[in-house]
């Protein structure tokens, strides 16, 4: 892994809270000037640290109220069958986040939905239909505790 000093990872921290501050802003708060500031963010972002900037949203704004976890078993594991099923999955919109996994289930998928109406089409329209599928189950959250997207790099 390439390594990232402390400067780095300061500014790495900074824009992972808000990644609309400057490059002036940034060398304001760490007392350096813009031009290393800026020149550390673009060498990030080459170096694959920082891999897209986003705006997050309210799912719940969104119209997307209902969180599920869809633990998925598959029939069958070889490469071409679990690629077939990633390749179908990243065709539906209502899931946010796919996980191939170990343990007791193959695949770990966070949908999120607007109501039990629009899961029971999802689950009865789109997602049944992807084949290769032994069985999956549904968790639904009921109160999210904890939602954190930005993380400390270790020494």
């Amino acid at each position: 892994m390439k390594q990232v000093d402390n400067v780095d990872k300061e500014i790495l921290k900074i824009l992972q809270t808000d990644c609309r501050i400057t490059a002036k802003e940034i060398a304001n708060r760490l007392g350096m000037s813009k031009t290393p500031v800026y020149e550390r963010i673009k060498k990030l972002e080459s170096q694959g640290f920082i891999t897209k900037y986003v705006a997050l949203t309210d799912p719940k704004k969104a119209g997307k109220g209902l969180i599920i976890y869809l633990s998925v078993i598959l029939d069958n594991h070889t490469k071409e069958a679990v690629d077939e099923f990633v390749k179908k999955i990243k065709l539906l919109p209502e899931v946010n986040e796919c996980y191939y996994v170990s343990g007791n289930v193959d695949f770990l998928l966070k949908v999120f939905i607007k109501d039990m109406d629009d899961y029971h089409r999802f689950i009865t329209q789109d997602f049944s239909n992807i084949k290769n599928m032994s069985r999956f189950y549904s968790s639904f959250v009921l109160e999210t505790s904890k939602h954190e997207t930005a993380f400390e790099f270790e020494d």
